[in-house]
């Protein structure tokens, strides 16, 4: 790669190269994005095996990702095109882009299956909680090894949100501290921001056992190159008349909130047209749809980015003006000449300042205002911020005022305003250590959403969709149409009120409802189930705001809430002054949302076809040997040498476990289910002329299944009895097996806890939640099959295993959770608040999950379909 490296760059790819995670402090606009990238890309590139294959880029804000991406990609091909082209081709198999975004309204990557993929730390969180918001709770497991298998890039950590405004131990900040604290032998890490006081960098890096890695005095002037930005307070309130004053060729203006970025465009724009002004005018926050977020990225760098600068001279063709809020902190590449913020805390400001005379030789002008005043008078709420923060910015702003703001006296106005309650915050974390190892635990263990709260922000995100008649048009996946994102609050208080009010104006029947999963799916969810049916939804009414905060997914009529390309997300309540043109335009909208074509995931949605039992396991093992046991490489030999563990014995732990995975659908009564469906369908669908009954030794693994069948679904309830369970079954069918492939033969072995994570994943392999398991017996001609399904998993590998430690029957059902069993070797009860054994066995246990379930979904994307 033809990249002019700086020091600190180069530091990053020598201390990536000895093992050792970092915390990197550089400047905005200093090239954090690239040096944090860089050892990932060459490591992929050149194969070193340093590092793992996968990384994960976490950003605080739905910010605009796709920059990011389009730059790894660019260095990515710059360094290899022929990999790419390799890659690009194995990710097709299996429907995955090499680069995606995961968001919430940008749900590209729901099991983090790309090489790189840009997601927020609410998703990485929840994922690495084994909550995640991307997908079923059937799947809730799955993405768990996704973190702590992937190269972790964790930028602008403190725009990660805290509890009580950083009074409590608890939040996304402090619960990503624990998880690091964690994870840091098993992976690796960049911890990465302009923004963190000195004292919080020097704690977090005893803590991670981490190397900091910053610019000295010789490298801060080859970054800066003659750059120069001066900081003024203006002692009133933000006015399109001091912008426009302002204005020469270029500005940007960043707002607190949505609603008064909205309001200041408005008048802006109103004064330009009275005033016949050429100004491009642009609007940016996070309520727009995926395209046009991405289009404004795309557009933004156009207008702004480093080739319409030369010097301190921009060249574009238009002036323009900016309006936007806290989505340009993170990840757009763009200079102005004049920044217009309101008053945020020290860190959000030089963020927001790093978009201000970014280039070299160039030389802006930062203006900070107070915030405004209510319609009584009153100073504004400075929510989404903690009010202290704001005023002791405001404080500390004076003694830098009229002079330029280098990094050295951003980093020292970060420290005066953030060190206390950095402290404080890090103070009561260890103090409280105990009690958020322990919600951990418990959210490992129950996978339920009700920790998220707690464990990431004190509240999160509902996602808003606009449309007329959900109940007939949405009736599954409502995800997957296009929403936005909005704090509950935005439908609370006053504002439900006014609601109500513009609801009754309009003779409107309802004024919002929520997704609520069918109760005969929820039920379904608690059980081990083989459908590729995703669940069901009815749309109920919300009669009280209280509802709100918990709804998985809220939709409103187009009357009370609209859409329009410039403006995004507008409520129709009166809340935002509109004038006469824009009401007008808004009226004319008719916006409806509308479903996002998206990829989805594995087979996930596709019809199942019959295949045999070789076939099927024939395919994992396709599956987990192209693809799976590369991404998992690096992760599964750091926890061989942390556990003590001989070499490729994980790699050995996954291939029985997809071996035996499935030795459940083996018992006659699930054999007799399965062909008695496959002989109904046949004769339904008038095939029966043609149908030949497989022959005795041929042993299914699938059936024929169309979901999207109403009729198929109705036929099921026709097969006689009910198609028995098969993944806890196949833990104590085949138990005794793995132990002895393992060699486990007492209870201090190395390898017992391998065997416990294995016997987990397989009774895991269709959700969590399963742990009991019922009679079952295989016929003895099934032995060939298994035989041979075995041989197509070891490929040229010579593991041990021994058919005779198989069980073909058992007598009576039980159950595998360990709180409910004598044998607590049996299954992994995750923990990480024991000792460091049961904390690399927690995540071992999500490893093999993790190949396993991918493989499973992967596989008929490889085995031979057969008719």
């Amino acid at each position: 790669m033809m990249l002019e490296l700086y020091p600190y760059q180069q530091e990053i790819l020598q201390a990536m190269a000895n093992g050792e995670n970092v915390i990197l402090v550089v400047p905005t606009g200093g090239g954090k994005t690239l040096a944090a990238s860089l050892p990932f890309l060459q490591n992929l590139a050149f194969k070193h095996g340093l590092l793992p294959t996968k990384a994960l880029y976490a950003v605080p804000t739905r910010s605009l990702a796709t920059q990011f991406l389009k730059l790894c990609k660019d260095w990515l091909e710059e360094l290899d095109p022929d990999l790419v082209a390799e890659l690009k081709e194995r990710y097709a198999y299996f429907g995955r882009d090499l680069f995606s975004i995961q968001t919430g309204e940008s749900p590209e990557d729901p099991q983090f299956e790309s090489v790189l993929t840009a997601c927020t730390i609410d998703q990485l969180l929840a994922s690495a909680l084994g909550v995640p918001y991307s997908v079923d709770s059937s799947r809730a497991n799955i993405n768990v090894g996704a973190i702590c298998s992937s190269y972790l890039i964790l930028d602008e950590p403190h725009l990660y949100p805290v509890a009580e405004d950083g009074r409590s131990y608890k939040g996304g900040f402090t619960t990503c501290v624990e998880l690091l604290r964690q994870l840091k032998d098993t992976t690796r890490f960049v911890f990465m921001s302009a923004t963190m006081s000195n004292p919080l960098v020097e704690q977090l890096a005893q803590m991670f056992g981490a190397r900091v890695i910053t610019v000295n005095e010789q490298e801060l002037a080859l970054l800066n190159r003659e750059r120069e930005r001066i900081f003024e307070r203006c002692l009133e309130p933000m006015s399109s008349e001091h912008i426009l004053a302002s204005h020469k060729r270029c500005s940007l203006v960043v707002c607190n909130t949505v609603q008064r970025a909205q309001e200041t465009f408005l008048k802006l724009d109103e004064a330009i047209q009275q005033a016949g002004l050429d100004i491009e005018l642009r609007l940016l926050h996070s309520r727009f749809t995926d395209d046009d977020r991405k289009n404004q990225g795309d557009e933004l760098s156009q207008l702004l980015g480093k080739e319409q600068w030369h010097g301190d001279l921009y060249q574009g063709e238009r002036s323009v003006i900016v309006v936007a809020t806290q989505v340009v902190e993170v990840g757009l590449d763009i200079s102005v000449e004049t920044l217009h913020t309101e008053i945020a805390p020290a860190n959000s400001l030089v963020q927001r300042a790093g978009r201000c005379a970014r280039f070299e030789r160039q030389h802006g002008r930062v203006v900070v205002y107070p915030l405004p005043l209510d319609e009584e008078g009153q100073t504004l709420s400075s929510l989404p911020y903690p009010a202290i923060l704001c005023d002791h910015t405001w404080q500390a702003l004076a003694q830098f005022e009229g002079r330029p703001l280098g990094f050295r006296e951003e980093q020292d106005l970060v420290d005066q305003v953030h060190t206390v309650g950095d402290l404080e915050l890090l103070k009561s974390y260890e103090e409280h250590r105990n009690d958020l190892r322990e919600a951990i635990t418990e959210s490992l263990r129950t996978h339920e959403r009700g920790n998220v709260a707690a464990l990431i922000r004190d509240i999160t995100q509902v996602q808003l969709l606009i449309h007329n008649d959900p109940d007939e048009a949405i009736k599954s996946e409502p995800w997957r149409w296009q929403t936005f994102g909005i704090h509950p609050g935005q439908l609370l208080g006053k504002h439900w009120q006014r609601l109500r009010e513009k609801q009754a104006e309009v003779g409107l029947e309802w004024l919002c409802k929520q997704a609520v999963p069918e109760k005969t799916e929820k039920k379904e969810e608690e059980e081990e189930k083989d459908s590729r049916q995703p669940a069901t939804y009815t749309w109920d009414p919300i009669s009280t705001p209280e509802l709100i905060p918990t709804a998985l997914i809220i939709a409103m009529p187009e009357q009370l809430v609209t859409y329009d390309q410039t403006l995004g997300l507008v409520f129709l309540d009166g809340r935002l002054k509109l004038p006469e043109v824009w009401e007008k335009r808004l009226a004319e909208q008719h916006y409806q949302s509308m479903l996002c074509e998206r990829r989805t995931t594995g087979n996930k949605g596709e019809p199942t076809r019959i295949q045999s039992y070789e076939q099927h396991i024939e395919g994992l093992a396709d599956a987990y040997h192209y693809v799976i046991y590369h991404e998992l490489a690096y992760i599964m030999h750091r926890l061989e040498r942390l556990m003590d563990l001989e070499a490729g014995t994980i790699d050995h732990a996954i291939q029985i476990a997809i071996a035996t995975h499935d030795l459940g659908k083996l018992d006659q009564k699930w054999q007799l289910w399965a062909r008695n469906w496959q002989r109904l369908l046949l004769e339904k669908t008038h095939w029966g002329a043609h149908y030949q009954e497989p022959a005795k030794n041929t042993f299914l693994a699938k059936t024929d299944y169309d979901w999207r069948s109403k009729e198929q679904k109705k036929w099921q309830r026709e097969v006689p009895g009910k198609r028995p369970h098969h993944a806890c079954e196949s833990v104590m069918l085949g138990r005794s097996l793995i132990l002895d492939s393992l060699a486990v033969n007492r209870v201090d072995h190395p390898n017992l806890p391998v065997a416990r994570a294995i016997c987990t994943a397989i009774a895991h392999h269709h959700t969590p939640k399963a742990h009991t398991y019922g009679t079952t017996h295989i016929h003895p001609a099934a032995r060939t099959a298994i035989e041979k399904a075995i041989h197509a998993v070891r490929r040229d590998q010579t593991w041990h295993y021994n058919l005779e430690k198989l069980k073909f029957v058992l007598e009576q059902g039980g159950d595998l959770n360990p709180e409910n069993v004598r044998d607590k070797g049996i299954c992994t009860q995750p923990n990480v608040m024991a000792d460091d054994a049961r904390q690399l066995e927690t995540w071992l246990v999500f490893v093999i999950v993790r190949a396993l379930r991918l493989a499973d979904q992967r596989a008929d994307r490889y085995a031979p379909l057969k008719p």
